[in-house]
């Protein structure tokens, strides 16, 4: 039988290609079709961690703590008014004043709706009296303060005095940026710093000792 007879014989046929496919060092089944690799989901974008915050150096994470002698609320307005030895605390920040007033998020509106809770619903807070910040070894002063959530800033107004340790400044404003954590004092601007205490200074002189 000539050799072009030989391969008109079906039976031969997969004998060949599979021998065409071991010298190319492949395999009919490696030329399968195969299920298209599913793509990996796109990592979340990292939160933001001034989210929630609404007090200078508080956790976003945490909820707002108030105690007051009296609340009055208002529903139509979404309006809370605390009066009275009022102490508002996040995290590690503490804010003390007479009368605190926080507006919420609307009803029906996108950010109500979307299920927000907590210091989430807070878009602004209002401190008209004398109000005190205190975060860590930070204490800051001022005759009115002003968290605004569509700025994510805080404002101190009037008479300012920022204390850190034995530094003081003070000023006629102090704006504190919640998403970059920088603080800013407007007008009349004074500071006083004082030089901590050296180690290295010398230590006063031992009185000789008495010759014998």
């Amino acid at each position: 039988m000539s050799p072009i007879a030989l391969l008109r014989h079906a039976w031969w046929r997969p004998a060949l290609i599979g021998l065409f496919f071991l010298q190319m060092g492949l395999s009919p089944t490696s030329l399968a079709a195969k299920p298209p690799v599913a793509a990996k989901p796109a990592a979340p974008a990292p939160a933001d961690p001034s989210a929630g915050r609404v007090l200078p150096g508080g956790n976003g994470h945490q909820p707002v703590n108030i105690e007051a002698t009296k609340l009055d609320y208002f529903d139509k307005e979404q309006k809370l008014i605390y009066t009275g030895n009022v102490v508002a605390t996040q995290g590690e920040t503490i804010l003390k004043t007479s009368t605190l007033i926080i507006y919420l998020v609307p009803k029906g509106s996108t950010a109500n709706s979307a299920g927000g809770t907590g210091s989430d619903q807070v878009r602004r807070m209002e401190a008209p009296n004398a109000v005190v910040m205190i975060s860590k070894d930070q204490v800051g002063t001022g005759d009115s303060g002003v968290y605004e959530k569509a700025e994510n800033k805080v404002t101190l107004n009037g008479n300012v005095t920022l204390t850190q340790g034995p530094n003081v400044t003070k000023g006629d404003k102090l704006v504190y940026d919640l998403h970059t954590s920088q603080a800013v004092v407007i007008g009349h601007v004074r500071s006083l710093f004082l030089p901590s205490d050296s180690k290295s200074a010398e230590a006063p002189a031992k009185p000789a000792a008495p010759k014998p």
